[in-house]
């Protein structure tokens, strides 16, 4: 009985050996594809199979079917790469790789997640779309719809792409003719060009071209709100600026206009004045000969004509600088013409003023 016992226990302890082993005493790879897992037809890629487990050997499968080995470095994680060049339609498909220990115990390890390659150029591309314009700012949703050309027909899915990333950033069915991808509180790393392709899911997974990139901008909120405060106050600045200019011009044509007519009303009384000292201190030789023969009546006209307020404006302001110390005579032009020996009045109406500096 007892050796029964012991025979059970050693086979239970072998399977759960076993069951460990599978389970997680060598852990799946990881697959990755550089640069991309979308990339065009006539175009070169590479799988990437990585575990942390040394000395090991790598499987490559497409579809469950051995397309390559390889072997690691023992001095080096375990790795390996398989380059696939100048890629045709019929090399798109679902990859996965494995490892196994090149020496006992021969176990292999789980298979890695499927990695999609899709060779684009096969289809006629769709249109990517998106209601957000310009600056999206972090935390916000960002919705891009990718549409299928009208004359297309049948069931596919799609994949969002990112320019720079080497996987799709989302894949979705299709809602009619067209799916919507959507973004949830983005950050400033969600910026960057996006595209979209459709494709069918099944062999021979050929996929369409991309659709035009359309650029999403990401700006922190704090930015954003500091760039509106630094516009805000260069407004602020501009308009108190403009402020005092104006006040600046206001003062000065107020201050102009005071002057002009300060100016022009309080010497607007120096024309009538002027007119009544018509005659300056050099006037008087002018009047003495007109007792000349036959200049007398041209002699008198010339006379009564400076007494005319219509002088010009230049006589008149340089007369006006001669009225501080003037006395004023009356002549009388029938005397000086008959002589001393007449003293018969005459008229004040036919009377001439000269003015004579004292």
């Amino acid at each position: 009985m007892i050796p029964q016992i012991l025979i059970l226990f050693c086979v239970g302890l072998c399977v759960g050996q076993g069951d460990r082993r599978r389970d997680g005493s060598l852990p799946k790879p990881s697959l990755s594809a550089w640069p991309s897992s979308v990339v065009p037809a006539k175009s070169n890629v590479t799988l990437r199979c990585w575990t942390p487990t040394k000395g090991v050997n790598f499987d490559l499968r497409k579809g469950g079917h051995l397309i390559e080995s390889s072997q690691s470095p023992d001095s080096a994680e375990g790795l390996a790469e398989f380059h696939l060049t100048d890629l045709e339609i019929s090399d798109a498909g679902e990859y996965t790789c494995q490892y196994y220990r090149r020496r006992r115990p021969y176990v292999s390890s789980q298979s890695s997640d499927v990695l999609l390659l899709l060779v684009t150029g096969g289809l006629s591309k769709p249109s990517l779309q998106t209601h957000q314009s310009g600056n999206v700012t972090t935390g916000e949703k960002v919705t891009l719809q990718c549409r299928l050309p009208d004359i297309f027909q049948g069931s596919v899915k799609f994949a969002l792409l990112k320019a720079g990333t080497s996987v799709p950033v989302q894949t979705r069915g299709p809602k009619w003719k067209e799916t919507d991808f959507s973004l949830q509180n983005v950050t400033v790393n969600d910026t960057g060009n996006y595209s979209c392709v459709y494709y069918w899911t099944e062999d021979p997974f050929q996929a369409s071209d991309p659709s035009d990139h359309l650029a999403i901008w990401v700006t922190e909120l704090h930015l954003l709100d500091k760039t509106e405060r630094k516009s805000s106050e260069k407004a602020e600045t501009g308009q108190e600026t403009f402020g005092i200019i104006f006040i600046v011009i206001f003062v000065f044509l107020f201050l102009l206009g005071s002057f002009l007519i300060y100016k022009y009303t309080g010497c607007g009384a120096a024309p009538n004045q002027m007119t009544t000292s018509s005659f300056s201190s050099n006037e008087p030789e002018e009047l003495m000969t007109s007792n000349q023969p036959g200049k007398e009546s041209g002699d008198t006209s010339t006379a009564m004509k400076s007494c005319s307020p219509d002088l010009d404006e230049g006589s008149q302001v340089s007369r006006a600088e001669e009225l501080h110390g003037v006395t004023y005579a009356e002549l009388d032009t029938r005397a000086l013409r008959e002589g001393p020996s007449s003293k018969k009045k005459q008229s004040l109406e036919t009377c001439v003023y000269s003015a004579l500096k004292t």
